[in-house]
C-alpha cells in the first residue's frame, strides 16, 4: 500500500456549512421508550415496594405499570399513524387498549375487563407477528 493510498483523518475535512443546524428531534420514541421502562422497573419493584396510597386506596404496582405500557404504545400509535405507518400504529393502538382494559379490570374487579384485555393483547400479539412475518416474506 503506497503512502498515497493510505487513508488519514483531518478533522478539517468534516467540517463544513452542509450540517443542518436546526434538525427537528423526534420525542415519540423517547416516550414510548421511557414509558416502557419505567412500567418494567414498577412491575419488578412491585414485590419490594408498598403500593402507594391515592384517596385512601392502595394502587398495587404492577397496576400502574399496566397504565404505564398503556401510555407508552398509545404515544407510539400516535406516533407511527402521523409518520403514515398506519399499520403499526394500528397495533400499537390495539395493545394500549389491551393494557387499558387489564388495568380497568384490576381496578373495579371486572373479570370481564380482565379477559378482554388478555384477549386484546393476543390479538394484538398475533396481529404485530404476522406484520413482522409478511414484512421479511
Amino acid at each position: 500500500m503506497s503512502e498515497e493510498d493510505e487513508y488519514r483523518f483531518h478533522p478539517e475535512d468534516f467540517e463544513g456549512d452542509d450540517e443542518p443546524t436546526d434538525r427537528e428531534v423526534d420525542r415519540a420514541p423517547i416516550v414510548i421508550v421511557a414509558c416502557l421502562g419505567v412500567g418494567v422497573v414498577l412491575f419488578l419493584a412491585n414485590p419490594f415496594v408498598d403500593p402507594p396510597t391515592v384517596g385512601g386506596v392502595d394502587i398495587d404496582l404492577m397496576v400502574l405499570a399496566a397504565a404505564v405500557f398503556s401510555v407508552g404504545l398509545l404515544a407510539g400509535s400516535s406516533a407511527y399513524v402521523r409518520q403514515g405507518r398506519l399499520r403499526l400504529g394500528v397495533v400499537h393502538a390495539v395493545g394500549a387498549i389491551g393494557w387499558l382494559l387489564l388495568v380497568i379490570g384490576t381496578a373495579f374487579s371486572s373479570t370481564t375487563a380482565l379477559v378482554a384485555g388478555g384477549a386484546v393483547l393476543v390479538l394484538g400479539a398475533a396481529l404485530l407477528v404476522l406484520l413482522t412475518w409478511r414484512s421479511s416474506a
